[in-house]
This record gives structure tokens, C-alpha cells and sequence, in this order.
């Protein structure tokens, strides 16, 4: 869902990015992040011509979601999938419609997740 022009773009980095083990991190989480905007941005206009196009989009909505939390950010570790499906359904009540609006609520649901993984499992 996202060209592969675009891919490139988003995943060559500067010198500067890379310098340390910190940032080339930090750089390659931002590329992942936008990358998952750029591809949620596209699903409504994949489905627009189909038979239950709102039904598919929200399921495809689902399966992108599920992989920015399963396999992009590793996002298990910090918070169960229950919960993440919990927060994916209220989010599908009112999808954000372009992807600048979806890298904010994809950057607001990751300080979400750290919210409930810092009251689940207090540091002493």
C-alpha cells in the first residue's frame, strides 16, 4: 500500500541519524510510524469501489493496526493485545482521513500504550 519510491524515501536516513545506536533507532521507529500512516491513509480509496467497502477498509484498518503493534513495535511486550484491540476499536469509531492525522493518532496511541504499561508495571 505504500510505493515503493516512498518506502525508500522514508527509510534512507543522514549520516547524522545514524551516528549512534540511539538514533539510527529513533530514525528507523519514525520511518515504521509514517510508513503505517502513509498505509492507513491509503486504505478507504483501496476500498472504495468494492462490495462493503466499510467493512472491508475497517477490517483492513484492523490487520495494519495489529501489525504496528505486533511486528513494527514489538508492542506486546508493553501491553496485551486485548487492550490494543480495545483502543483499535474506539479508534475506528472516527478513523482519521489523511496521514498527517494518522501519524498524530498513531504517535497519541503510542504514549497511550506507554501510559498503561507505566501504571501496569510501576518502576521502583
Amino acid at each position: 500500500m505504500v510505493p515503493e519510491d516512498v518506502m525508500n524515501e522514508l527509510f534512507t536516513f543522514d549520516q547524522e541519524e545514524v551516528d549512534s545506536e540511539d538514533r539510527m533507532l529513533s530514525a528507523r521507529l519514525d520511518a515504521m510510524l509514517r510508513m503505517t500512516a502513509i498505509a492507513l491513509s491509503e486504505i478507504q480509496q483501496a476500498f472504495d469501489d468494492s462490495d462493503n467497502a466499510k467493512q472491508n477498509s475497517e477490517r483492513m484498518t484492523r490487520l495494519v493496526l495489529w501489525h504496528f503493534y505486533a511486528i513494527s513495535f514489538h508492542l506486546e511486550e508493553a501491553i496485551t493485545l486485548e487492550t490494543h484491540c480495545e483502543l483499535v476499536e474506539k479508534l475506528l469509531e472516527n478513523t482519521p482521513s489523511d496521514v498527517f492525522a494518522w501519524v498524530k493518532t498513531l504517535t497519541e496511541l503510542l504514549h497511550t500504550y506507554a501510559e498503561i504499561n507505566a501504571k501496569e508495571n510501576p518502576q521502583d
